[in-house]
């Protein structure tokens, strides 16, 4: 009864959480346009993957699966194409899924506490934004991060020095799992949970009896532990793994100055914490759970050394996932996913911890067993009656934020400007056989995979060229006249990649006798010319 009144517990949780957050998109997020930049990327790997299945093997079905960027959010599109065909709202209803299993985690991880507790760690985590996201998004990263704490979680919530080798190796390869949710950070991802791994065995070892005592048992776990994580990894990443570390160093060594900010190295240490993006994500649960941490070290130091270590342990662990995507010379809302995971898998460690040490310390001071018990559920039913009033407010009644939001007017540009582009290029046929190509000077308002996602739709031969990477006007112009229907957007002040100089590049391609114009558009907020070279 136990068990699966929880699981009804975090299944109406998320049914609550998934229809919210995909009203909230449909109304202001990525729902109220064509597929957008990121997300529209797997869901065309998705429609290729699909389209070739039939002629394939299984095995090479799989293994082409394993050289997509992210296997992990293509077969999440796989999966919602197939419940929900003709509509996009597929991989992001699946997505519930993992907020599902975030949840369940969250309840295997406080199973030993009361049902009390338990209930409100799963009510309070469903209030975080990060949660909300989830559903909105497409993409691996939010379900990386939360996948990723639960992993340190699972980590540094007991010593690992007495663990068998089958739980160790069990670990290992969940681990490896969550490494393989998103490939391209595989490096950070693998720093974290080894970092994690070996601070909670040094502490082990330390209160074993020291190092040099506890040094061989130490050796076996470790080896139990990193062997299955790499191996696991290795069938993951490997099939891909050339060109994962190739993106790796495309986008934060060659094109590292079109994404950095500028900001100076403390702003940026400031960003996933008090700045914007971890208010975005955390909100106000930033000061519960820095709160939570701080009591649990409070009472941790009046209990023992023992409960100490393992506060600093956990404490160890959350600084060193702040610190991996602070110290990055790129920064999006994104990047601060595994800071996010284990932030709010700590908070529930840390909640159930302290109340666990208050029982103690109720103990040690002398209260009797009938006091004790009526003052720690009374404790336990304020905390429900909290969490449980905030999801009310904020999740159920409340406006859910979406991590892409759009004004109005962004939505008549992208939804008018998409329609007119895509409806042009189907009636367009090359003149010499062979795919149609267009090229595209930025990815506003028309996204160009979302172009090459309908062509694959409706199996159409177009090959879309991104000419965003250029450093001047000059050498994206020259980019854009090797295509075949050049896309060019106006200058417009923006936060996507790629220099502002869509005047110059209309400009030139007006004076080019050798193009010509098809269709014009003007918004509010941006024009959008689209010409044919040769006409």
């Amino acid at each position: 009864m136990r068990i699966s009144g929880f699981v009804i517990l975090a299944a109406g949780i998320t049914a609550i959480v998934a229809s919210r957050s995909l009203e909230a998109s449909r109304l202001h997020g990525r729902l109220s346009v064509p597929p957008l930049y990121d997300d529209v990327s797997y869901f065309l790997d998705a429609i290729r993957w699909m389209n070739a299945v039939g002629d394939q093997s299984i095995a090479a079905s799989a293994w082409n699966l394993l050289h997509d960027h992210a296997p992990f959010s293509t077969m999440v599109a796989i999966t919602g194409f197939a419940l929900f065909p003709g509509s996009f709202i597929g991989p992001y209803l699946v997505h519930a899924v993992v907020v599902f299993a975030f949840l369940l985690g969250i309840a295997w991880m406080a199973w030993r506490r009361p049902a009390l507790e338990v209930a409100s760690c799963l009510i309070a985590v469903a209030c975080v934004p990060v949660l909300w996201h989830t559903v909105t998004e497409a993409r691996p990263d939010l379900p990386s991060g939360l996948f990723i704490g639960l992993a340190v979680g699972a980590i540094v919530r007991r010593g690992v020095l007495d663990r068998g080798a089958r739980a160790l190796a069990g670990l290992g390869i969940a681990c490896a799992l969550a490494v393989g949710i998103k490939p391209t950070a595989f490096f950070a991802t693998l720093a974290l949970l080894g970092s994690a791994f070996a601070i909670r065995l040094f502490v082990d070892c330390l209160e074993a009896g020291g190092l040099r005592t506890s040094i061989r048992k130490a050796l076996g776990a470790l080896l139990w532990f990193v062997l299955p994580l790499i191996a696991t990894t290795a069938v993951l990443i490997g099939p891909a793994l050339v060109e994962t570390v190739t993106y790796i160093l495309h986008v934060f060594v060659g094109q590292r100055d079109l994404w950095t900010t500028g900001e100076s190295f403390s702003a940026g240490l400031l960003r996933f914490s008090i700045g914007g993006e971890g208010q975005f994500g955390l909100h106000y649960w930033l000061a519960i759970g820095t709160g939570l941490m701080l009591l649990r070290l409070v009472l941790a130091a009046i209990c023992g050394s023992a409960a100490l270590r393992d506060a600093v342990v956990l404490l160890a662990s959350v600084l060193i996932a702040y610190a991996i995507p602070s110290v990055a010379a790129i920064k999006t809302y994104y990047f601060g996913a595994m800071f996010y995971g284990v932030f709010i898998v700590a908070m529930v460690l840390n909640g159930c911890a302290s109340v666990a040490l208050i029982e103690q310390l109720l103990v040690r001071f002398g209260f009797r067993d009938d006091i004790r018990r009526y003052l720690l559920t009374a404790g336990r039913v304020l905390a429900l009656a909290f969490v449980l009033q905030l999801f009310l407010r904020h999740v159920v009644i409340g406006q859910i934020s979406t991590a892409t939001p759009l004004s109005a007017q962004q939505q008549e540009s992208i939804r008018l400007a998409t329609g007119r582009l895509w409806s042009l290029l189907r009636e367009i046929k090359p003149e010499t056989p062979g795919p149609l190509y267009v090229g595209f000077s930025s990815p506003y308002p028309v996204t160009s995979a979302a172009i090459q996602l309908y062509a694959a739709q409706a199996k159409m031969n177009l090959v879309v060229r991104d000419e965003l990477y250029f450093r001047s006007a000059q050498e994206t112009g020259d980019a854009l006249l090797k295509s075949n229907i050049l896309v060019v957007s106006s200058s417009i002040q923006h936060t996507l990649v790629g220099p502002r100089v869509g005047d110059e590049l209309i400009a030139r391609m007006d004076a080019d006798k050798g193009v010509c114009l098809l269709d014009s558009m003007s918004f509010p907020d941006v024009s959008l010319r689209i010409y044919r070279r040769g006409c």
